[in-house]
């Protein structure tokens, strides 16, 4: 069910929602939210969902690891108990879910597919709902260890172990090693509710709530062998002035001041503008807290040594921001500086920016939930995309962008936003991310907020000897500072150049002068700055001085304005002030002194109104005391803004007056006569009308049905219309949590129209959705279906109709004998329905003499019993001329089919001539006439990967099940200034083993030890080389002096045997250090010269896939370049062109009803389901942005005037072959002609994705072989036999012509040298070996030719041609892939010195390219000897690339863990390394250095790699 749009968001900053969301909702509230690498898990009551990153649901299950219908079924007859999700915690490749059935178990699923492994392990969790657990899993040496910490005892569990408790791993059970392995609770604690769990350094830390009316306060564990140990405890306060004793969201995260914690606190009082809080500690004092005093919630002997700390006060001592109602922390560093995702209570995302003296901006809203639902408790990082966010509500996920850049339009709004995440892109003249700006990386082309400038220009404006001077201040990031440049005002509206300067570096100003004259008050004004390269405009106007307040002094002079001291207003430069000026110094003062306050004996007692609509509410009444002159009052929010004010719109007496409240975001607010604290003592709430139904929201066309509106806060609508003219007021307000309102439709003229049922409030109005209007119900007859002694049942009659009638909206009355008894609606259908009356006459009812009457809204019918002879006349009429007309037919049939089988064999013949004439002139005539040409530039931004991602797609291609887990462990998420430090052990291990790795000579031994060894396999070297690789991303300069020497090995190797072998396959570690050496170095040749050829080959080679039919069961496509995966089974096709209706998925859309209908041309083969692909794709062509829901959460329906179809690949009307195979449905087998209307619908819950259909139960456009003699209609009967595949080939051949320009160019940029100057990798190597074959005085070129063959296009071009998802963000599909290694084949034939010899029945594949491959061959010969004739590299140009190139990747990856990955293959082959060491010399300190780390592993009890 698609959900009604809303258009009501008046909020006090301009927001724009994030278009580019996915989102995913759930049939239960959400409990848990675990978020991995591939998956985001979710437990909500009852169900475990896994959906992929982008939120599409790939799997569900219930509490016991097994599909439950509970989770996947729409509707659930039975009525199942809930359980709650107390645990969930993913790693590895495992999910550990908790839930409070069977005592409180606990179940590990495979993370593939939620089965359960393992045992069940009961007695964890509590079993009551409303207490909390949190679980925290960590790695000690080999173990896996967990820790619970749970409210108390387990109700069903006999013996209570404690409220925190440590578990190891044995076997497949979490254990308990002994009672020393758990935290219990004092006697006399209720419980605890623990609000998280983490580890830092040695220290397990649990924050929690205590019992009711005690300070919130943390916990620090220590554990040694598994036993626990207190190490301190510690209040948590936040703020001093209120209490806030409650922690409702925590969130850890480093920065430069250390290990800091985020947590969001509130108090049991009633709503105000700061009940919660934004409070930030530095737990990293807690390490030096040892041996703290334990107060009395837990079990505890204190023998007189503890030490009693003084509560943990927040940084500052206060909170960082104050709010009516948070209820999720997330946080993150930008820039240097930290950035807080606040979630709140009535469904928005808020985003606030610390500066450097931890002061907070005014929160920006960076998204609203339709629902107004809170946000819930975590909000978690896209691991892979850290652009990206997941924050829930009750029932909803969404991944959310953390920046809404786009939304600012100049480079001032862009910067005064204080959004670290956001700057001006000069290239691109607008504000993005920095990621999102071409050359963001270029001085200047990309500038970010800066500390104490909050804009690109600063615009001052004063008078000076009658003219109006203006001077011009830069950004100090603006520019080339040493550059001059120019500046100019222009009037916008003339587009004249009202004046002009010229600034000299380094001058950070430039001004010019102008008559006061020459401009009028209402006039914009351009101010403009320009650089050599670079120009920026402001845009300010002298008529919107007035709307600066004295807390928005500094705005006002840097926009153009004056601050008049005598009248303290912002003035127009125009306009006279008969005293000074405010200065920059000034203003902080007036600013300084607003915030302060002043003592007053106002008094404000009552305001008229406690709810407000966001868009605000005129002519409020406020009573008080002493309010005569009182010109303005505040009204206070979050406490980082700024109040808005108040002015007092109608002054009546000394205790009354009117105020006009302005329109503002949702939250909690305050009104104040100043900053004093003189307050009104209540809060105000500003709220957002939500219309979620209409129900019913079809009206017939006379009118008088009763219409509900259900949503939220309705009763601050004032009235309600229907289109432009028709106006209602409503009639009833129901106290049902203001979430019901009901009207009366009124009549319309005409039938068929539907109307915009809008809510106003004040000034503005929200639809609500539409009222469509039917023709009134037509009602023929009834009949008696019952005559009894004290009642009687009629049926009555009427026409089919979609009104959907509701018995109780009938009212039936029965005239009989001059006596009115009223019949009871039973039920009502689309024909008719059933009433039933109290029978107040004796004897049987004489139908002819009864009327019954109808009223329904304001319809009044009057029906009269059917004439009973009119019937059978009627019957005979219809029988009589139906038995004529089938004894002609037989006899025509008959007649007709003894002359068709006396033509059938010559007709048969014909036909197969006719057809493979068409086929042949068809296939040729496409070849000569085929203009498909793919619009290259509509390709956009190139997806692609950054250098992190594409390293470990190529250093470790292979599929694997913990691939992900290693990527996690290897790749550097903590920027190094903020990484914990490590012991001074952990520095001595990694200092021995970086000096035994950068010995060559050891580590070139070590390898040849290795790679003799039997059981040292290839996957075993592979994955040394590139754990090597990563080792040395800081230090090139060794890797390439190894590899070197490496090389030299294998060839001394391969030049005694088969020298044309080497570096063929991937057998040594040196091969595949090879590979990831060239893939290091070429990653910016990649990106920069031949990525985009890359992606518009896939680009290209998809679109003409997907021209023609493709089946959606076997994959196969009649645009391909395989003839294995040719669909020549169908062949004619033609395009429809359907106009597609989409919901409205926010409320910014266009109102206008034809914005929402979208052109979708689509085959008239394609299934439902490559339908619903191809109109998702033709919406984020449209719109820039996707439809935010996945393919599974889709629904179609085709509309026939006022009646609708659902589409679905398989429905009750699907053939089904007489081998019980079922034949998807298609846009033929729906009949659907070019112009059909098809509307959108999205499922309310969401369904599992679309299932993927095998060829053993459902066929779409290839048949099964025992059903290709069956001819599904006379149409197509008789031709599919005489299909054959050979007549369609130059399918091949036209999809081989149409990327033809695609694939010569990418293949171009690969062997064409840049500027004449070959990238360094590929000089160096090449020079490398061919100095190699002169040492080894090998004279044969080709063996030359073939080394380097097989080192560059073999090692490094083939894996990207044949793998762009290494490099791009794509998605490789079956055909994309088949098609690719055709081409892939054809890139390597270029570079074979083997002249093929093709014939009539060599492979198509190879025939395909028979003709390009001489001139391949032609171009590759001149590639190297360009190469070769290049000046040779100097040691110095060769040490400046890899050094340069090493300092890009040195914080990439943790060079630490590949160490120890490299070092347990020594640990696994110890005994031979020593051994052979022991044989050679020299080797005396390796000897004791890796002696001594077998011991130090041996021995070391935590893990020295955390």
């Amino acid at each position: 069910m698609s959900r009604i749009p809303l258009f009501l968001f008046f909020i006090f900053m301009s927001i724009e929602p994030v278009y580019n969301e996915e989102s995913f909702i759930f049939k239960h509230p959400i409990n848990n939210i675990a978020v991995g690498r591939q998956y985001i898990i979710v437990a909500t009551e009852n169900c475990l969902y896994k959906l992929n990153r982008t939120l599409q649901m790939l799997k569900t299950t219930g509490p016991h690891g097994e599909n439950d219908r509970v989770c996947t079924e729409e509707q659930v007859s039975v009525r199942q108990p809930t359980y709650y999700n107390k645990i969930l915690l993913v790693y590895n490749d495992t999910v550990l879910t908790c839930w409070n059935e069977e005592k409180g178990s606990c179940r590990e699923l495979h993370v593939d597919t939620l089965k359960a492994v393992g045992n069940t392990l009961p007695c964890i969790v509590p079993e009551d709902p409303e207490h909390a657990a949190r679980g925290l899993i960590f790695f000690k040496e080999n173990s896996i260890n967990l820790f619970v910490a749970k409210f108390n005892k387990i109700e069903s569990c006999e013996e209570d172990i404690g409220t925190i408790i440590l578990r190891s791993k044995t076997d497949d059970a979490f254990t308990i090693k002994d009672s020393l392995s758990s935290v219990a609770l004092n006697d006399n604690r209720a419980g605890l509710n623990y609000v998280d769990a983490f580890q830092w350094k040695d220290m397990f830390i649990f924050p929690y709530n205590p019992s009711a009316g005690s300070t919130a306060r943390v916990v620090v564990l220590h554990e040694n062998d598994q036993l626990l140990s207190f190490h301190t405890q510690s209040n948590l306060t936040c703020g001093s002035k209120l209490q806030r004793k409650i922690i409702l969201s925590s969130f850890l995260f480093h920065s430069s001041e250390g290990f800091l914690w985020a947590g969001i606190f509130t108090t049991n009082n009633t709503a105000s503008n700061d009940r919660t809080a934004l409070c930030i500690y530095n737990f990293t004092v807690l390490e030096k807290r040892s041996s703290g005093c334990i107060n009395k919630d837990f079990s505890y002997k204190d023998d007189g040594g503890c030490t009693n700390y003084t509560d943990l006060l927040p940084l500052l001592g206060n909170p960082i921001l104050s709010h009516g109602d948070l209820t999720a922390v997330h946080v993150k560093e930008v820039e240097g500086r930290l950035v807080f995702f606040l979630g709140t209570g009535n469904g928005k995302l808020l985003k606030v920016t610390l500066n450097s003296n931890y002061t907070a901006n005014c929160p920006e809203v960076l998204h609203t939930f339709k629902d107004q639902a809170p946000v819930f408790r975590t909000i978690h990082m896209d691991p892979v995309d850290i652009n990206y966010l997941y924050v829930a509500t009750v029932k909803e996920i969404k991944r959310l962008k953390i920046a809404n850049c786009e939304q600012h339009e100049s480079c001032n709004d862009c910067l005064s936003a204080y959004d670290p995440h956001c700057g001006w892109c000069h290239s691109e003249n607008r504000c993005t991310m920095k990621t999102e700006c071409t050359s963001s990386t270029a001085l200047g082309k990309w500038i970010g907020i800066t500390e104490g400038f909050g804009k690109c220009l600063k615009i001052k404006v004063f008078p000076k000897d009658g003219k109006i001077a203006v001077s011009i201040e830069k950004n100090p990031s603006l520019f080339d500072e040493n550059a001059p440049w120019n500046c100019e005002i222009i009037n916008k509206d003339t587009k004249k150049t009202i004046c002009s300067g010229r600034n000299q570096a380094p001058s950070l100003n430039c001004s010019c002068e102008f008559p006061a004259h020459n401009i009028y008050g209402t006039a914009t004004l351009t101010a403009a700055a320009q650089s050599i390269s670079i120009a920026i405009s402001a845009q300010f106007q002298f008529q919107k001085c007035s709307e600066y307040s004295e807390f928005s002094c500094l705005d006002c002079i840097s926009s153009g304005c004056l601050w008049c001291i005598k009248t303290s207003t912002c003035t127009s430069p125009l306009s006279q002030c008969e005293s000074d000026y405010a200065d920059e110094d000034q203003c902080r003062v007036i600013e300084e002194k607003a915030t302060q306050g002043s003592s007053s004996n106002v008094t404000i007692k009552s305001v008229a109104v406690d709810r407000v609509p966001s868009g605000g509410r005129k002519n409020v009444l406020l009573t008080g005391e002493n309010l005569q002159g009182l010109s303005r009052v505040l009204l206070f929010g979050a406490s980082s803004c700024k109040p808005q004010i108040v002015k007092v719109s109608h002054p009546i007496n000394k205790t009354h007056l009117l105020i006009s409240l302005p329109q503002s975001q949702n939250e909690v607010k305050r009104l104040c006569v100043n900053f004093g604290g003189n307050c009104y003592p209540n809060s105000i709430f500003y709220e957002s009308v939500f219309c979620s139904a209409i129900v019913p929201n079809i009206v017939w066309l006379s009118g008088g049905r009763n219409i509900s509106i259900f949503g939220r806060d309705l009763d601050l609508v004032d009235n309600i219309t229907i289109s432009k003219n028709l106006f209602l007021q409503k009639t009833s307000t129901l106290l049902q949590n203001s979430s019901h309102l009901r009207f009366i439709a009124p009549p319309v003229g005409e039938a068929g129209q539907s109307f915009n049922l809008n809510l106003h409030i004040q000034e503005s109005n929200v639809i609500c959705g539409q009222l469509m209007y039917r023709n009134d119900p037509q009602f023929k007859n009834f009949h008696l279906i019952a005559d009894n002694v004290d009642e009687i049942e009629l049926r009555l009659e009427k026409t089919q109709d979609e009104l959907l009638i509701q018995a109780h909206e009938m009212e039936v009355q029965v005239h009989y004998k001059e006596k009115v008894q009223t019949c009871n609606v039973l039920n009502i259908t689309a024909f008719g329905g059933n009433c039933k009356a109290r029978k107040d006459w004796e004897g049987k009812v004489n139908v002819q003499e009864m009327k019954v009457k109808i009223k329904l809204g304001n319809i009044n019918a009057v029906l009269e019993a059917p004439n009973p002879s009119y019937t059978l006349y009627l019957y005979i009429l219809l029988v009589v001329p139906l038995l004529v007309i089938v004894v002609v037919a037989a006899y025509l049939i008959t007649r007709h089919k003894s002359k068709q089988l006396s033509k059938k064999l010559g007709k048969d013949l014909e036909e197969l001539e006719c057809e493979i004439r068409k086929e042949i002139r068809e296939g040729f005539a496409e070849l000569q006439t085929d203009k498909d040409v793919v619009a290259v530039g509509a390709l956009g931004t190139i997806p692609f990967f950054d250098y992190k991602h594409f390293a470990l797609n190529t250093f470790f291609p292979e599929p694997d099940k913990n691939k992900q887990d290693l990527f996690e462990k290897l790749c550097e998420n903590i920027p190094s200034p903020f990484q914990t430090k490590k012991s001074t052990q952990d520095e001595e291990i990694l200092n021995t083993l970086k000096t035994l790795f950068e010995n060559q000579n050891f580590l070139v031994l070590l390898i040849h030890t290795l790679e003799k060894q039997s059981d040292f396999s290839v996957k075993d070297r592979c994955m040394f080389a590139s754990y090597l690789t990563i080792n040395f991303q800081s230090n090139l300069l060794y890797l390439t002096g190894l590899l070197e020497t490496l090389s030299k090995d294998l060839i001394e190797q391969s030049s005694n045997k088969h020298p044309k072998l080497m570096l063929r396959r991937t057998e040594t570690v040196v091969e595949k250090l090879l590979t990831n050496w060239m893939s290091t170095c070429l990653y910016g040749f990649l990106r920069e010269y031949v990525g985009e050829a890359l992606y518009n080959l896939v680009y290209t080679l998809n679109q003409r896939i997907h021209k023609g039919p493709i089946d959606a069961v076997t994959s196969k496509a009649l645009y391909t370049l395989n003839e294995d995966w040719l669909l020549w089974q169908i062949t004619e096709f033609s395009s429809v062109d359907i106009n597609v209706l989409f919901p409205k998925t926010s409320e910014h859309e266009d109102k206008d009803e034809d914005s929402q209908f979208i052109k979708v041309t689509v085959l008239d083969w394609d299934t439902i389901g490559q339908v619903k692909e191809k109109i998702l794709q033709s919406f984020q062509i449209k719109k820039g942005y996707s439809f935010g829901h996945p393919l599974c959460d889709i629904g179609l329906e085709l509309h026939y005037g006022q009646t609708f179809k659902e589409l679905s690949d398989i429905d009750s009307s699907t053939v089904i072959t007489e081998h019980n195979i079922k034949k998807l449905n298609t846009i033929k087998h729906y009949q659907i002609d070019n112009g059909a209307t098809i509307k959108l619908v999205v499922k309310k819950n969401g369904d599992l994705p679309d299932m993927e259909y095998s060829k053993e139960h459902y066929c779409h456009l290839e048949m099964p072989e025992s059903e290709e003699h069956e001819a599904q209609n006379s149409e197509n009967k008789g031709k599919h036999k005489f299909k054959v595949k050979e007549l369609y080939l130059t399918k091949l051949l036209s999809t081989k012509v149409a990327v033809h320009s695609a694939v010569e160019k990418l293949f171009k940029s690969i062997w064409t040298i840049p500027q004449a100057k070959p990238p360094i990798a590929i000089k160096y190597f090449f020079d490398f070996l061919d100095s190699q074959a002169e040492i080894k005085k090998i004279t044969d070129p080709d063996v030359v030719h073939i080394w380097k063959t097989n080192s560059l296009p073999l090692r490094f071009w083939i894996n990207i041609l044949k793998n762009p998802q290494f490099v791009l963000d794509i998605k490789k599909t079956v055909l994309l892939e088949i098609c690719l290694s055709v081409i892939a084949q054809a890139f390597m034939d270029g570079f074979s010195l083997t002249e093929q010899q093709l014939g009539k029945s060599a492979p198509t594949n190879k025939l395909l390219y028979a003709k390009d491959i001489p001139l391949f061959k032609e171009e590759v010969k001149a590639f190297y000897k360009e190469i070769q004739d290049a000046p040779p590299l100097t040691s110095t140009e060769l040490a400046d690339f890899l050094t340069s190139e090493s300092k890009k990747h040195s914080h990439e990856f943790k060079e630490d863990v590949a160490a120890k990955e490299l070092f347990k293959y020594i640990e696994k082959y110890f005994s031979v390394i020593v051994s052979t060491l022991e044989k050679e010399s020299g080797f005396d300190s390796e000897l004791r250095h890796l002696q001594q780390l077998k011991t130090v592993f041996a021995d070391k009890n935590k893990c020295a790699w955390e």
